[in-house]
């Protein structure tokens, strides 16, 4: 099985900006073992997958920021629920050494090991052992962390704060997006990062002529959370990005849009980076 912490932009190994990226669902790989428990087909998973935001954001970055992807799909294992996101009896034997801390996500099947799939249908055609959900989690969950965690703490050392732009995809027929919202930006409701900073992103992404709005259906999951503690200058944001303006849904291909999206993100992206210290003091 490969590691899960795929760093684009790093090749020199100096970190430029304090600006992070990350695309944490947006991965496609699958472990051989994953197939033969399989009672849905991939293409329903395929569905869930944040299809193409890493070449979304990546491209004409003025800092080159960094970006770190997701190698594994989310229907494995999902990166952006917290390590103990599970229940104990989904698990046949149960998931041993990990304390489960279920939350809505897990009691709802979409935990960090996810066993339901986005139209409610059983994943797996039995149970997992816990040996094997063990396994998945020691390489998926703890590579993506132990990797977010050394940028982000390199960051805070070298610039004496850290912004974390957590990119991912939502699907345009989600009953709360009705009216056409391109963007929602996600803070906790105001608990993970400063609040000049998401008000000039807002702004910028407004300028591009995006739809933009706030906490809602997303106000930010385990990642935004976790990592955005803005009374230490650590600052996170999750931003979720309506798939029609950039794909076909269906096929999960770019859409003639593509192009066009990708240079309005870039654009806000290099704003944000040439004010961020103004809005920081």
């Amino acid at each position: 099985m490969i590691e899960n912490n795929q760093v684009i932009n790093f090749e020199d190994k100096i970190l430029k900006s304090s600006l992070i990226l990350s695309s944490p669902h947006s991965g496609i790989y699958y472990p051989d073992d994953f197939f033969s428990l399989l009672k849905t087909d991939v293409s329903e998973l395929k569905q869930i997958e944040d299809s193409l935001v890493d070449e979304l954001i990546s491209g004409n970055l003025d800092k080159k920021n960094l970006i770190l992807k997701a190698v594994w799909s989310r229907s494995v294992v999902d990166v952006n629920r917290a390590k103990n996101d599970f229940n104990y009896n989904d698990f046949e034997p149960p998931i041993e050494h990990i304390s489960s801390k279920p939350t809505k996500y897990s009691r709802s099947g979409i935990g960090v090991i996810p066993i339901k799939c986005g139209m409610g249908e059983n994943i797996y055609n039995t149970k997992l052992s816990g040996e094997l959900a063990k396994k998945w989690l020691d390489v998926a969950w703890t590579t993506y962390h132990q990797t977010l965690i050394e940028l982000l703490q390199k960051a805070h050392t070298n610039f004496g704060h850290y912004i974390l732009f957590d990119f991912h995809s939502m699907p345009s027929t989600s009953e709360n997006l009705n009216n056409k919202i391109d963007i929602v930006l996600g803070d906790c409701h105001g608990k993970s990062i400063h609040p000049k900073c998401i008000d000039f992103f807002e702004n910028e992404l407004s300028k591009q002529g995006l739809k933009v709005r706030r906490n809602s259906p997303y106000s930010g999951g385990y990642i935004t959370e976790f990592y955005g503690k803005p009374k230490e200058n650590k600052h996170a944001i999750q931003i979720e990005i309506n798939r029609s303006i950039y794909l076909n849904e269906k096929t999960r291909q770019k859409n003639s849009n593509f192009d066009n999206c990708k240079l309005k993100l870039n654009k806000a992206i290099n704003n944000f980076e040439k004010n961020k210290h103004n809005l920081l003091n």
